[in-house]
């Protein structure tokens, strides 16, 4: 008796070659069985093939099968079922490749044959792509070749594609994006239509939901792995004014455009603004204040930043926030609240020497706005120094920047003269007026 991988190969050589001429006699009359006793032979070995399909015994329903699939192709849709099942044991069989390629050739007309005499063509390109793949040659040609197939079963198809139909279309993408037939435009595009299918079937739940739910993360991270700002800006912008409000989308979004460094983009500021105001978070208000503060938009800074801080658990990361809202409160011209926040981020965090820093550029920033005069405006800079002194005896590690910052002050030190006529000589105490209320050392520049 003939192995399954034999029969096949030698009866589906014959069907290419002869096939269309030699038996489709139901078709010859357009009738399901044909007519009197060929009739009667389809009815007969349909029924007899069947059962030892159904048995998974190949090698006794390859005979009759073969008389059913060549005589009478419109008697079942289960020709076609039952004929991809035989020729793909057979496939997984074949040791010789040039054999196998004649199976996977001979399995692509049955697909084509099934078409024909039974339609549903979306769903069975569908399936015909996937078996090209899986089952030929990874050459660019043959991935062009699927990818044409999935492309228009998914077009017929729509949301009634499968997950198999629609992770296997994205692989194909890639593959001609990595072999430099498509660029990665082309990979976004076509992920802009499967996931609009994806995100379609899970919202509608069910068992396909869950299916599609699986496939999700293997087709993302395809498209992960090939977008860049230029592509994702524009995907990204459409697909945020369809579903402004879409959560998951906005975080998976915002994630991908940080992880590859398109914050510097408006949308980015956009999205993560609308998701900040749908589910608030810490680090996203964080980010945001970090965002207005380069871009010198330091109102919207200081508000996403008392955002940060007010939903911040972390003390360590609350004190950072502080510190940062501080500087920011420096720049706008408010210094005695800018020194405020620097105090609460010492409170939060006593082993940092930065809030000195900060403490002593606030000292220095508001010297002309404290004192009524050229001395005592020039005072406020001995605070400031004690402070960056204060930073390094915390942080050993801040001593280059303290020296510097020390350095660029002391020439602003009153001179001897100027400390002699106005009562004082170095070492004495002195107390800074106005709001920094500090007393410190007298020291000549």
């Amino acid at each position: 008796m003939k192995t399954i991988a034999k029969g096949i190969l030698t009866t589906l050589l014959l069907t290419l070659t002869i096939g269309f001429v030699f038996g489709q006699k139901g078709v010859e009359d357009g009738s399901r069985f044909g007519h009197g006793e060929d009739s009667i032979r389809c009815i007969k070995n349909l029924s007899l093939y069947r059962e030892y399909a159904r048995q998974k015994n190949y090698d006794l329903a390859l005979a009759g099968w073969t008389i059913v699939y060549m005589e009478c192709p419109k008697a079942s849709k289960y020709i076609y079922i039952d004929g991809i099942k035989m020729i793909e044991s057979a496939i997984k069989k074949e040791q010789d490749a040039t054999k196998k390629y004649v199976l996977v050739d001979s399995m692509m007309n049955i697909y084509d044959k099934r078409i024909k005499n039974y339609g549903q063509k979306g769903y069975v390109l569908g399936n015909k792509g996937i078996d090209y793949i899986k089952y030929k040659e990874n050459t660019v040609e043959n991935f062009q070749i699927a990818y044409d197939w999935l492309k228009e079963s998914i077009a017929l198809e729509k949301t009634k594609s499968g997950p198999a139909e629609l992770l296997t279309f994205m692989q194909a993408s890639n593959a001609l994006y990595q072999s430099n037939v498509f660029g990665a435009g082309d990979v976004v595009a076509d992920y802009g239509v499967v996931s609009e299918i994806v995100d379609a079937v899970i919202k509608k739940g069910g068992k396909d939901g869950t299916r599609m739910q699986q496939a999700k993360a293997p087709i993302d991270q395809i498209f992960e792995g090939v977008a860049t700002c230029e592509d994702l800006i524009p995907f990204y912008t459409n697909k945020f004014a369809e579903t402004p409000e879409d959560t998951e989308f906005l975080k998976k979004s915002t994630s991908l455009l940080r992880s590859l460094k398109c914050i510097e983009d408006p949308l980015y500021f956009k999205m993560a603004n609308k998701l900040n105001s749908l589910e608030p978070t810490s680090e996203l208000a964080y980010e945001l204040a970090k965002l207005s503060n380069k871009n010198e938009k330091l109102e919207n800074a200081a508000k996403y930043y008392k955002q940060a801080i007010e939903l911040e658990v972390d003390n360590v990361q609350k004190a950072k926030y502080y510190l940062e809202l501080g500087d920011v409160t420096r720049r706008l011209g408010n210094y005695s609240q800018a020194r405020t926040y620097a105090l609460n981020s010492i409170e939060l965090d006593a082993t940092s020497g930065y809030p000195y820093l900060l403490i002593g550029n606030i000292y220095a920033a508001a010297s002309k706005s404290c004192g009524e005069n050229d001395f005592e405006q020039k005072a406020v800079y001995w605070a400031a120094v004690d402070k960056f002194i204060k930073a390094k005896t915390i942080d050993a590690g801040l001593t280059e920047d303290a020296n510097k910052f020390i350095e660029a002050y002391r020439p602003h030190f009153p001179d001897n003269e100027t400390i002699f006529f106005q009562g004082y000589k170095e070492g004495d105490t002195y107390k800074v007026g106005c709001w920094i209320n500090e007393n410190t050392s007298v020291r000549a520049r």
